[in-house]
């Protein structure tokens, strides 16, 4: 069993989010995959430096399980 790492941004000030991003590749235990959501997640914030602040960004992501993969 795989697991796949789902990752959305959203901005609390304009009430929108990017389309989620399948994050590849995939994971074979669930704490894997948890522990990139959180990894990414942070690296994504920084990345955006005063954009978070500004459009008060948010990270959401999940941990799909992939039956058959």
């Amino acid at each position: 069993m795989k697991f796949l790492l789902i990752m959305t941004m959203c901005s609390s000030i304009y009430q929108t989010c990017m389309p989620p991003a399948e994050m590849h590749p995939m994971y074979d235990k669930y704490e894997t995959c948890a522990t990139a959501g959180h990894q990414n997640s942070l690296y994504l914030l920084k990345e955006m430096g005063p954009r978070v602040e500004a459009d008060r960004i948010t990270v959401h992501f999940e941990c799909k399980q992939m039956i058959g993969a």
